[in-house]
């Protein structure tokens, strides 16, 4: 008997593991489940918490309850699109003055406010922004994130019946339409999800990330007196527009302590606004004076009514003992790396020593993978932020209740998981 259901016992798991789906399961007090994704960083019996549920699969499941939602989230959604169609017109009027044509956020507004000209329409999302209240929940089961994403992705494909298909059988089918199911990141349901209400704090931020997705010129790095275009790692100083005679009168200005110290970030915020722009990103690096330790920060700077300020900051420290061995490796052939080393070399002919050398490529290897770091935490919440203008546009979506979508864009290397940041906010 005890083998019998040891066995039983080891059946019932593997059909339970089987069948287990990349959804949150959410039981409410009259017994029936609910099925989406939980976008409060907290949930259970005890508190109310917001989660989205597909459309089609409310109404096929928990109709009485899929009705008043929809209107719920009518009501809610028509002032919230006539102030997103009130903030788009006013950054299309800033920004289309300096742009070419084909602009892509010129592009997207254009579309989006013709879109949203059909408030009921605009309002019907494939996703409902349902709140759980308290006292309504009997239990809450949480997907991993891992699984979370998979959801996700299985309903921005369009795939049916995403919720309930086992956790292999919706990797494969992910697997045959070309994405990477494996991650811990969730991407973007915005253009699935209602817009709602939301400050101007955040809205300026989503502006300002939006931009940094697109315009190439909003990127800086600041190191003690110097402010410099971020360049990609690898790229030619003159390719990124850097001029070597501008960056070595810089540098002059360090070694010389009488030069003047201004602040070269203000000016290059003044050029920012007056083009239209309202955010920028400026990567600070502090190097201890006995090249004991790096430390970066990337600060998302975004222009108000009261001008600018700092939105969020990421950040990273390490020691140059801790550098990954193949960071190292990449670091002496690097032009920019041999750039700075010619610079220095005409400023104080014979003062790069083999031993100095090999010092500042350590802490520029230490350096790379500092800004590594930081970067991929910095440019996740960029993406969690930006609005989907590099997407096909929002007036191509179908009708929500067919359950076909249009499959997100491929970037080619990596996953369509364009701006993952955890779950969504649903902001």
């Amino acid at each position: 008997m005890l083998q019998a259901a040891l066995v039983l016992a080891g059946c019932l798991a593997t059909a339970t593991a089987q069948d287990a789906t990349a959804a949150d399961r959410v039981v409410l007090r009259d017994g029936r489940a609910l099925l989406g994704l939980i976008t409060s960083p907290e949930a259970g019996p005890r508190g109310g918490f917001d989660m989205l549920v597909r459309r089609d699969w409310a109404e096929k499941h928990v109709e009485d309850l899929a009705a008043k939602w929809e209107r719920n989230a009518e009501s809610v959604a028509r002032p919230a699109i006539a102030r997103r169609r009130e903030r788009l017109t006013a950054w299309r009027r800033e920004r289309a003055g300096f742009v070419a044509a084909g602009d892509p956020i010129v592009s997207w507004i254009d579309g989006e406010l013709k879109r949203l000209e059909d408030e009921k329409a605009a309002a019907e999302t494939p996703l409902l922004s349902v709140r759980v209240a308290r006292g309504d929940c009997r239990s809450v089961d949480r997907a991993p994130e891992a699984n979370a994403r998979l959801l996700a992705l299985g309903w921005l494909c369009g795939l049916a019946d995403v919720e309930e298909k086992p956790i292999d059988e919706l990797r494969g089918a992910l697997e045959t339409r070309g994405f990477a199911p494996i991650g811990d990141e969730t991407p973007s349901l915005d253009r699935l999800a209602p817009i709602v209400q939301e400050p101007e704090n955040v809205w300026l931020a989503r502006r300002a990330a939006t931009e940094l997705s697109v315009d190439p010129d909003l990127r800086f790095v600041r190191y003690q007196g110097m402010l410099l275009p971020d360049v990609q790692p690898g790229q030619p100083l003159a390719a990124a527009g850097i001029n070597p005679s501008a960056l070595l009168a810089q540098i002059n200005k360090l070694i010389d302590p009488g030069a003047a110290q201004g602040d070269p970030l203000a000016p290059e915020l003044a050029r920012i606004a007056a083009r239209g722009r309202a955010g920028a990103a400026v990567t600070q690096l502090e190097v201890a004076p006995d090249l004991s330790r790096v430390a970066v920060e990337i600060a998302l700077w975004v222009r108000g009514p009261r001008g600018w300020s700092v939105y969020g900051t990421r950040s990273h420290m390490i020691r140059p003992d801790q550098v990954d061995p193949a960071v190292g490796q990449n670091i002496a052939g690097d032009p920019q790396v041999q750039a700075a080393f010619n610079l220095v070399d005409r400023l104080v002919p014979g003062a790069v020593t083999p031993e100095l050398r090999q010092r500042s490529l350590n802490i520029g290897a230490a350096t790379t993978q500092a800004l590594g770091a930081a970067r991929s935490a910095f440019n996740r919440e960029l993406e969690s932020l930006a609005l989907p203008v590099l997407e096909p546009p929002s007036n191509t979506f179908p009708n929500p209740r067919e359950n076909t979508f249009p499959e997100p864009p491929r970037p080619g290397v990596g996953t369509p998981a364009d701006r993952p940041a955890g779950r969504p906010s649903n902001e």
